[in-house]
């Protein structure tokens, strides 16, 4: 256990005060002149953390608590690069979530940044996070992936800032290429350079060189090492398996097992400490590689084991006793790291990152148009899904109904069988659409939430800025090809376009309220798709009449929008002049036989298929009133949404999303 002192949340709050005008003087004259400040330094001292694991049992699951971290600290400072080793499950990703106020579970111990105690509000404003995945939106360019990223952080200078990234990084050449076209290295790079464009102080990075050849892995090791340098910042980064050629740029080692520390402390100690607790590296070795499998459990056998259980165990506990030493060890500053302020200094703990709510929503909004309207295969392919989609759709259907015979033996129930297919159309179209849109952008939601640039009510805002115009011209285009089967003037193509454009956002914002907690597309549309085609059964009257429904089924009815939708739409295509005393087919006019001449005009149609007894007919095949009822529900659904998109997700849901 620790001591009471030691004892400290991790989520304390910090009070940072003010600087008066002379001591802000003092800092410019410092950074004018050159000279280096006090140290920057990121102490972890004893942290504990444990997690919640799900134990799968026969009947019920239960969660018990797992320890992941224990007793761990290390230390590290500006200018240089601390590599956080060990094995899969070693617990490496979890103290970089710990660190940077993201780890989910119960924490002890302390994390400081300059000697501020370092909040998730702390590390937001002057910390970046690399994560092992990162989704970045496919059509846009690389200049606009870091130039939308400065713009969301609310940073100045943001064409210096893409051009240092692009040249630090080695990305100039393919600055104007789209993303989906970059290989795995330069898309790697450009991971890093989303974060390296907002110069953190504190910069971590989870297995930053997981996928790449050693090439690239020494590229992009040495310039983190050259980040850190130059700008005085603390780099922080995982690795598994650790390459001898990266030895030079790595300042600082912690060795993890299971959680525990075998050694931290300077990576030019490393060989020393280990030689004096009587395990020297053979000559040729890789030092990392060789003291990373010395601290790894081998679990090849029982015996071994147990063996190396033990070992370790012995290097955990002999680390503590004699190696705090060297943890404390001070930096030796590199010649070309006197010459230029560190980054602490050069930034402030003060002020940092804090995103302007306009500015991010133009932000927001803009770079979602870029990738709609970008020139090439992803940007295309988003601008037919969402233009062109349902034109296509209906117009291939529409050839079925283009030689209809106008007669009351079909035309009521052709009409019908027309809207009803329409109106599932664009149920399906919306679905289709954000099930194959909406993903890209949720994705790099989750991820630039966690980093608090923006929250989900922002989100939702921009994107539906982005889509409901794009979706209302898709309507008009879609409804002017039914112009000439159905005969519409000018004002029933309006009050069409606006139901079946409210039938469209309702679909998309069902589609988006359900991704929010299913990490599938595919699983999320089939969910929306199968709710969709039960109320088009239950509530459009095409498949069975109002009037024959059970009366708890009706009430139902009342609550769901196709409802609202089918009865405008069925109005606006049957009540019209052109069926007044119809023939009943080719060879028998009416009015003649009662039976057979049941409908004198379209109304008739409608009050027999649509509405119940003891119904105000005016009221159920009111256009206006249906269509505001449908408008209702699709803005309704909108807020909703925000509202949801606000509310926290249980941990098991955010699982789902964490890269």
């Amino acid at each position: 256990m620790l001591p009471s002192s030691h004892q400290t949340s991790l989520r304390g709050d910090i009070h940072l005060t003010k600087p008066t005008p002379s001591q802000s003087n003092r800092y410019e004259i410092i950074q004018r002149s050159k000279m280096i400040p006090a140290d920057c330094a990121l102490d972890i001292s004893n942290v504990f953390h444990s997690t919640a694991v799900v134990i799968e049992g026969s009947c019920l699951s239960k969660s018990e608590p797992t320890a992941v971290l224990r007793d761990v600290s290390a230390r590290v400072h500006g200018g240089e690069v601390l590599a956080i080793l060990g094995s899969k499950g070693s617990g490496k990703r979890a103290l970089l979530d710990v660190i940077a106020g993201r780890a989910e579970g119960e924490t002890r111990g302390r994390v400081t940044l300059n000697n501020n105690l370092l909040t998730p509000e702390l590390f937001r404003r002057h910390g970046g996070y690399v994560a092992h995945r990162c989704h970045l939106l496919p059509s846009l360019t690389v200049r606009q992936t870091l130039t939308y990223a400065t713009w969301l952080a609310n940073l100045g200078n943001r064409e210096a800032r893409v051009r240092q990234t692009l040249a630090d990084l080695a990305l100039s050449q393919v600055a104007n290429r789209s993303v989906n076209d970059l290989t795995k290295p330069e898309y790697r790079r450009l991971m890093l350079g989303v974060q390296l464009a907002k110069d953190p102080t504190l910069l971590l990075l989870d297995e930053p060189t997981w996928d790449t050849d050693p090439l690239n892995t020494y590229l992009i090791v040495s310039m983190l090492w050259s980040y850190a340098t130059r700008r005085g910042s603390i780099v922080v980064l995982t690795m598994e398996t650790p390459r001898s050629d990266v030895l030079p740029f790595v300042s600082r080692v912690t060795l993890l097992c299971l959680g525990a520390v075998v050694y931290s402390g300077p990576t030019r100690s490393m060989l020393d400490y280990f030689t004096y607790i009587g395990f020297p590296c053979p000559e040729l070795e890789n030092p990392l590689m060789y003291y990373l499998c010395l601290s790894t459990v081998d679990r090849r056998s029982r015996d071994r084991f147990l063996e190396s259980n033990q070992q370790i165990s012995v290097l955990v506990e002999k680390f503590k006793a004699e190696g705090v030493i060297y943890m404390k060890e001070a930096p030796q500053v590199p010649t070309n790291v006197k010459d230029t302020p560190l980054g602490i200094m050069h930034k402030g703990l003060g002020r940092g990152i804090k995103p302007g709510c306009f500015s991010t929503l133009l932000a927001l909004y803009l770079r979602s148009m870029a990738a709609t309207f970008a020139f090439n295969k992803s940007g295309l392919g988003h601008f037919a899904t969402r233009l062109l989609l349902l034109p296509f759709s209906v117009a291939l259907m529409s050839i079925l109904y283009s030689h209809s015979t106008p007669v009351q033996s079909r035309v009521f129930l052709q009409t019908g069988g027309l809207v009803f297919n329409v109106l599932t159309l664009f149920y399906v179209a919306g679905i289709a659409c954000t099930a194959l849109l909406f993903p890209g952008y949720r994705a790099r939601y989750y991820q630039e939430k966690r980093e608090g640039l923006y929250g989900g009510a922002m989100f939702l805002t921009a994107y539906a800025l982005l889509s409901f115009p794009l979706s209302f011209v898709s309507t008009m285009i879609t409804i002017g090809i039914l112009i000439p089967i159905l005969e519409m003037d000018l004002s029933t193509w309006a009050y069409a376009c606006g139901v079946l454009w409210a039938s469209y956002v309702a679909a998309e914002q069902v589609t988006v309220a359900v991704l929010m907690v299913v990490g599938r597309p595919i699983t999320g549309a089939i969910t929306v798709l199968y709710m969709t085609l039960t109320s088009l059964v239950v509530a459009s009257g095409a498949v069975r009449s109002l009037k024959a429904l059970p009366y708890w089924l009706a009430a139902v009815s009342t609550a769901l929008p196709a409802r609202y939708a089918s009865l405008a739409l069925n109005q606006l295509a049957i009540d019209v002049p052109t069926f007044v005393n119809l023939h009943y087919n080719e060879s028998f006019a009416c009015p003649g036989i009662p039976e057979l001449c049941r409908y004198p005009d379209g109304k008739s149609y409608l009050i027999e298929r649509f509405t119940r007894e003891g119904e105000n007919i005016s009221e159920v095949l009111n256009v206006d009133l249906n269509l505001l009822i449908s408008l209702a529900f699709a803005i309704g659904l909108s807020i909703l949404n925000s509202v949801l998109y606000l509310l926290p997700l249980p941990a098991k849901v955010k699982a789902k999303f964490r890269e």
